[in-house]
């Protein structure tokens, strides 16, 4: 194994060890919405299956964290 096998084995490791411990944070079931609460359009089902309690499509969900981005002090 030469390095660079060495530092994607770490890569994933990690990576693996992260998604666990933010899966923990989610118990429960999920309550996804079919409709974005922002602008009312479906939320694609790849994207509910992905995001747990998905509330919002991808281009409203964008727009508050720019703005929520924006609104922060430094």
């Amino acid at each position: 194994m030469d390095i660079a096998d060495k530092a994607q084995q770490i890569i994933e490791e990690s990576m693996s060890r992260k998604l666990a411990e933010h899966s923990k944070q989610f118990t429960g079931a999920d309550v996804d919405l079919d409709e974005c609460e922002e602008c009312g359009i479906e939320i694609p089902q790849a994207r509910r299956d992905a995001i747990h309690n998905c509330t919002t499509c991808v281009d409203c969900q964008s727009l508050i964290e720019r703005k929520a981005k924006h609104n922060r002090k430094p």
